[in-house]
Formats: C-alpha cells, structure tokens, sequence
C-alpha cells in the first residue's frame, strides 16, 4: 500500500480526495520486476570485474529521461483507470484532486477526508459496529506526508554506473533479466498496476467489474447531487444575507400587481 500503487487504491475508492503535488515535475516510477533485475545484476557484475575499484559504486536504477512522465500525467492516467477499472464500494466517487497549495489542500483534507471519517465512524458507533474510519484516516495522512516529499521536488538521479552494466552484460542476460525501460508502455503499466491492486491487494477479483461499474454510476449521481444541494443551500444563504431573494422578491411582487 505503499507508495504510487497505494495511492491508486486510495484514490480509485474515494478515500484520498487531496494530494499535493506539483504536477509539472518528472516522476520517478519504474516497474518492480525491473528493479529487482537490477539487484540481480548488479552483483553480477561485480563478482566478473577483474579489478576492484577503491571507492564503493553507487548504482542508481532510474527511468531514462526522455521516458520520464510529469505527475500530472500519472495522475490523470491513473484517475482515467480508476473510473475503466472501478473498485468495489468506494467510499465516495473517485475525483480527487492534485494541488501544490498547502492551505487548499488543508481545507480538502478536513472538508473531504477528516469530516467524513469522523461522521462515518459516528454512525457505526451508533449501530454498534467496528469504527475503522480514523484509523484509516491517519494511515494516508502519513503515507502522503511521505509520499508528498517526493512529489514536490525535482531529481535527478545519474544511473552512468547501472548503464554500464546493461551495455556490458550478453544478449541472453539482456533477454532474461530486462532492465531497459525504453519499451515499457506506461499506460499499460499503470492499467497492470491498478489492476494488479485490485486483485492482489484489495482482494476483488475482474470478475466484479460489471457490479463495480454500476456502483460507480451511483456514487456518481450520489455525488452530484450532494455538490447541488450543498452549493445551492450555501448560495441561498449567502443571497439572503446580502438581500438579493428579497429583492428579487419585491420585484416579482411588483409585476405581478
């Protein structure tokens, strides 16, 4: 759950409304197979070289940079999965959003996140049942406290070492053990990655996509008609504060007579 595959889930049931994150820097997200190759390989290597150097290598495994996708990209990929690829009874319909400012994303966190949590385990203390929604609250708020340092900063992290080693090893260990990402599809990665902690996380096996769906439908509605009604109740009361109903009112008032 940790990581961008646990905020896909978070945010694919409706739980994460709010992350900040500077959406026109380069992400840092490469496949796990991939990496774990590279841990393989690294040693490898090393056990062939004739001549120990003197300083330990540093190897940086990163994505090449011409392959290197903004977080705003990852973002609206992975909410475009969320609404293909729904998961089972979200919390609230799936439309989050990404703000690199922090008081915006107070004001979302405690609107959208804390305030439900809080009413939601209310009501299952009330029906005598197992409050879970706090805790759950507090775990995303660190993962993103976590998550948030990488995703407002740029990196540039130098992989000159880990290249060598690619240009370096046979064709037989290129085709066995991939470390190139240049041909990695990153829609298609992400698809697998949602996917994947549909099945293997959240246990929800495809074959309730169909149930899913339908209940992305309703949160859908649920969720509009709640952003009618309480955008409409606060206009009403803000109109009646400043006298526009009653002056409209007045008016109505006069052409009929």
């Amino acid at each position: 759950m940790n990581g961008p595959t646990g905020v896909l889930i978070g945010a694919g049931k409706g739980v994460i409304r709010s992350m900040i994150v500077n959406g026109d820097l380069k992400s840092e997200v490469i496949p796990v197979d991939i990496a774990i190759n590279g841990l393989i390989l690294i040693p490898y290597h090393n056990s062939r070289v004739e001549k120990r150097p003197l300083q330990i290598p540093v190897y940086n495994l990163t994505v090449a940079d011409q392959k290197k996708r903004t977080w705003r990209w990852v973002m609206d990929v992975g909410r475009d999965l969320g609404k293909k690829y729904p998961f089972e009874a979200g919390l609230w319909y799936p439309d989050g959003n990404m703000t690199s400012n922090k008081l915006y994303h107070t004001f979302c966190c405690v609107m959208f996140m804390w305030l439900p949590a809080y009413f939601i385990d209310f009501l299952l203390l009330i029906f005598g049942q197992r409050r879970f929604m706090i805790r759950v609250q507090n775990k995303i708020s660190v993962g993103l406290e976590v998550l948030q340092f990488f995703t407002t900063r740029q990196w540039d992290f130098k992989s000159t070492h880990f290249e060598q080693i690619y240009n370096d090893i046979n064709q037989d260990d290129k085709k066995n053990f991939k470390i190139n990402t240049d041909d990695v599809d990153d829609y298609e990665y992400l698809k697998i990655s949602m996917l994947g902690g549909r099945q293997y996380v959240m246990k929800e096996p495809l074959t309730s996509l169909p149930k899913a769906r339908i209940q992305l439908k309703f949160l859908f509605m649920l969720d509009r008609i709640c952003k009618t009604l309480i955008l409409g109740s606060l206009a009403y009361w803000l109109s009646s504060k400043v006298g526009l109903i009653d002056f409209v009112r007045s008016n109505f008032e006069i052409l009929q007579k």
